[in-house]
Order: structure tokens, then C-alpha cells, then sequence
């Protein structure tokens, strides 16, 4: 299989007011970005050794109630703002800037040793709704998944378990939007308080399959997954029966659009005038930041890469 790679391209980082480089600096960031958060503060400090920047992890639904209520004037999220949040802001009157840093996919998540490689978005619905209970239900298109799986799950792990986010987590309205068309997830599903608790769940139960997403996923270094959980290989069928190719979970494959379910990570802050925030947008929309992105297994945003082709 032919894989794409990243790679940034040369780009200046630009020169910005000192008063966008020193001071201090609080805000709260997604806890779907958990991994990588201490490698963007660790290098915009290093760049800007006056600047120091702190930020407290909160639940996505979180962090955009405490900017709409006014507790902090800057959040970084796993996707945008709602139909209800955009209708509360425009009641208010409310004025934020929006930066968009990096992209994220949505994973689908199972123990190593279950046989299951490929899933289609209607096997996921099948599954998360609770229409499928056993993995021999599912019947894949390759023929050598569903023997394997046959020989593999039985008994009670045949017996589909499902985990799922807490529902003030954007992942969870993510999935029940795109994957689900609004339907609930089955009353069975077991919901996990942490990312962490999620690994640590599909790590432990053959019959499992949860939710991540590719921050959470990336060992830290370019193209480099962890591998104590398995990613499935995702095909979606729109409502109109149009089907795309199956896609790995892959940085190249998130970037050049053919793995299907990506979100944009957000900046969003109420600091209009020039201030230290103004130099940790900047950073991140710009090279060093987007480097940062790139190797700690992120897709950039805002800067030019090349995509090179390798067996």
C-alpha cells in the first residue's frame, strides 16, 4: 500500500511585537489534545524564553461554556462552536477571534488480537446503535476477515462490548452526527471518563471497540501509532449509497482527504489587541508550531507540505 508522508515545507517563522513574546499566559485547552499540549508550550518557550504559557485540560462542551460565560478568554477545541453556541453568541453579541492551528481524524478503536481490519460508517452505526451485538454479524466484504473472526470470537467474545466518550466531549456528538445521524448509542455502551481509561478498556477486552482520535493515538514521532490498540481501516457509505475506498488512520491519508472523519483543531479567544496571545496564535499557525503538529503525529494546517508516496 502506498502511504503518503508530510513534509513542511521551508517557511519563515515572522518577527512579531515584544509584546506578543513576554508575559504570562493562561488558557484552556481540549483534553483531546492532552498529548501533545507540552510540546507546543515547551517550544513556544523555548523560542520566547520572557513568555510563559499555562493551560488547564477540560472536556471540549467544557471549555466552550467557560469562553461563553467569560471565565477565559482563549480555548483550544477538537471542532467548532454549535448551533446553539453560535445562536447564545449572537444573542450576546458576543466577538471572538477563530484560528484554525491543526487537523484531527475520529478513530474507531479495537484490541489487537481481534481479527476485524475493515469496518463501512453502516457497520459503526450498526455497532454503536446496538444493531450488531456479535462480530460474526458483521458480514465484511472481504471474506477472509469474516473466517478469521469466525474462528476467532467466540463465546462471550463474540459479545460486541462498546466504550464511548462522555457526552461533554466533542468526540461523542462528533460520532453520533456523522456516524450515527442523530440516533443514541446503545444503552450497553460502557462511557469512559478519560482517553486514557478508553486505551486502557479496548487494551483489555478482545471484544472491545472505542473511540480515539489521531492526537491520542500518535506515539510522538511522524507516522508512528500505538500499536497496544489497533485502528480500524473505515470505508463510509453516504445516505445516497455512494461508497469511498476503505482508509487507514494515517497522517498522509487525513491530509490529502481520503480517510473520512477529520475535525479542525480551533483557537478561539476574546483578546482582540495585541498581547501574548497574539505571539501563541502566531506560533502555532507558523512554521515552529506547525512543525510541532507534524512530528508529534498531527496533520498542520496553515503550511505548505509535500506529500511523498512510499511502499
Amino acid at each position: 500500500m502506498l502511504l503518503p508522508v508530510l513534509i513542511i515545507s521551508s517557511c519563515d517563522y515572522s518577527q512579531i511585537k515584544s509584546k506578543a513574546t513576554i508575559g504570562e499566559m493562561s488558557f484552556i485547552a481540549d483534553e483531546n489534545l492532552e498529548p501533545i499540549m507540552p510540546y507546543l508550550k515547551s517550544e513556544f518557550e523555548r523560542i520566547n524564553p520572557e513568555a510563559h504559557v499555562s493551560y488547564t485540560l477540560e472536556p471540549t462542551r467544557n471549555a466552550i461554556a467557560d469562553l461563553l460565560n467569560k471565565d477565559t478568554k482563549l480555548i483550544m477545541v477538537a471542532g467548532d462552536f454549535n448551533s446553539e453556541d453560535q445562536n447564545y453568541i449572537k444573542q450576546y453579541k458576543l466577538e471572538f477571534q477563530r484560528h484554525e492551528v491543526a487537523i484531527d481524524a475520529i478513530a474507531f478503536i479495537i484490541n489487537p488480537d481481534n481479527p476485524v481490519l475493515r469496518l463501512t460508517s453502516t457497520d459503526l452505526q450498526n455497532i454503536l446503535t446496538g444493531e450488531y451485538t456479535l462480530w460474526s454479524q458483521i458480514k465484511a466484504q472481504d471474506n477472509d476477515q469474516n473466517e478469521k473472526v469466525a474462528a476467532s470470537m467466540k463465546g462471550n467474545e463474540n459479545k460486541i462490548k462498546v466504550f464511548i466518550q462522555r457526552p461533554n466531549s466533542g468526540t461523542y456528538q462528533y460520532v453520533k452526527d456523522t456516524i450515527l445521524y442523530g440516533k443514541d448509542y446503545v444503552k450497553t455502551s460502557q462511557i469512559c471518563s478519560t482517553s486514557t481509561q478508553m486505551l486502557e478498556m479496548v487494551r483489555s477486552n478482545k471484544n472491545a471497540i472505542g473511540i480515539s482520535n489521531l492526537c491520542w493515538l500518535s506515539k510522538g514521532n511522524q507516522d508512528s501509532l500505538d500499536t497496544t490498540v489497533r485502528a480500524v481501516r473505515i470505508s463510509r457509505i453516504y445516505p445516497n449509497g455512494r461508497q469511498e475506498d476503505f482508509a487507514e488512520l494515517h497522517q498522509g491519508l487525513v491530509f490529502t482527504k481520503k480517510y473520512p472523519y477529520t475535525r479542525k483543531i480551533i483557537l478561539y479567544t476574546s483578546i482582540l489587541d495585541i498581547q501574548l496571545a497574539t505571539g501563541w496564535i502566531s506560533f502555532l499557525r507558523n512554521k515552529d508550531g506547525q512543525k510541532v503538529f507534524l512530528e508529534r503525529g498531527m496533520v498542520p494546517i496553515s503550511q505548505p507540505v509535500k506529500v511523498i508516496q512510499l511502499e
